[in-house]
């Protein structure tokens, strides 16, 4: 049986001490641990801050140091198929000494780049660790932050620098190559008689359709130059060889209406021989814009001034690379769209009615398809 009138027991004053402790260590234990999350989570956004402007100032140094050095390169293939005669020599200087101001840069990029920063484990201000881990990471925060900034300034001026100087080297290849345009522009200007084709490919490239800036597209340009320069001379000697040749071909210029007309001549033309007949052929439009190629046969030049059917055969030949000229194509279309009723209507309309102007070949046209061609001029 109990006895309820007992009173309660009582704690000993040393019991009542040793909880009292106990307590206040659990108390000073978790203020610690909320004084070191919150301190660590206020001096985390500077440490994320400081990395990734590192991690970022990394990566463009990295990109500007393979750009730069792709630059040295592809300069110094440039550099190597310079020819004298198309580059002024303030503009060969200039290249050359933007060139070693970029391979400076470099060394000392790569010098300054040399040392990278690893990998720092760190806990997330999200995640729990104890007070004293989360000591530890400020102390290294705070280390570490002023570390990061610092690699970050230095990559980042080492960027500019090379960055700058491949700016540099790229504008004096401009330039570079803007004066050797000018001086192959001028050999166009010096080389009258060369080919349609010829002309047309240095044109082209003077006028910036494919790039020249490059060994290749340099290279390209060289070679369009002596091609042009070469078609002249060549032009000029076979009209000194054969100066009644080069009247046939200024008199077909003459009444060709603006159509740029390139030559070629030959014993056997469309499968004709000279000893029996007048032949001729033109291609035309090959290569785009107002451009023909007429063949004519040996026998015209041998007949030339002597039987106008001679003369004829020319006209008519002129008279097919009328239609790419845009004046008359919608002509052309009224006669029939039919090249060789065309080019025979064209002569008989310039005052060729004869058997040389492909009467004889493709019989006369109507008088409706005369009229039509007549309009082209």
């Amino acid at each position: 049986m109990t006895d309820l009138t007992r009173p309660p027991a009582r704690r000993s004053p040393a019991a009542t001490a040793a909880v009292a402790v106990v307590v206040g260590v659990l108390i000073t234990a978790a203020g610690h641990q909320l004084a070191a999350t919150e301190m660590h989570r206020q001096f985390w956004p500077s440490w994320v801050a400081a990395d990734t402007r590192s991690d970022d100032a990394s990566a463009a140094y990295d990109e500007a140091m393979a750009l730069g050095e792709a630059a040295v390169s592809r300069t110094e293939e440039l550099e190597a198929v310079l020819t004298p005669d198309l580059v002024r020599d303030q503009d060969r200087t200039a290249l050359t000494d933007a060139l070693v101001g970029l391979r400076s840069e470099l060394d000392e990029g790569a010098a300054a780049g040399a040392a990278r920063l690893g990998i720092v484990e760190l806990t997330d201000p999200d995640a729990f660790a104890p007070a004293w881990e989360r000591y530890a990471d400020l102390w290294e925060i705070s280390e570490l932050v002023p570390e990061r900034i610092a690699a970050a300034e230095s990559s980042e001026a080492a960027t500019d620098a090379v960055q700058a100087a491949r700016d540099e080297v790229d504008a004096a290849t401009e330039t570079l190559v803007a004066g050797a345009h000018e001086i192959a522009r001028a050999e166009l200007a010096a080389n009258p008689s060369a080919t349609f084709r010829a002309r047309s490919t240095l044109q082209q490239l003077v006028d910036g359709a494919a790039s020249t800036t490059d060994a290749a597209g340099f290279t390209a340009l060289v070679t369009a130059v002596a091609d042009v320069r070469a078609s002249h001379a060549a032009a000029v000697a076979r009209a000194d060889a054969n100066p009644v040749r080069a009247e046939i071909e200024a008199f077909a210029r003459s009444i060709a209406n603006g159509v740029a007309l390139d030559f070629a001549w030959a014993y056997e033309v469309a499968g004709l021989e000279s000893d029996t007949w007048y032949s001729g052929t033109a291609e035309f439009g090959v290569d785009g814009g107002e451009w023909g190629l007429i063949t004519l046969s040996e026998s015209i030049e041998w007949a030339w001034g002597n039987d106008p059917n001679a003369e004829a055969v020319v006209v008519h030949e002129v008279g097919h690379t009328q239609v790419i000229r845009e004046a008359c194509r919608a002509l052309f279309e009224e006669a029939g769209s039919d090249h060789e009723s065309w080019a025979t209507a064209w002569a008989i309309s310039m005052g060729y009615d004869l058997p040389g102007a492909g009467i004889e070949a493709y019989g006369r046209p109507s008088d409706a398809q005369v009229a039509a061609a007549a309009e082209c001029r």
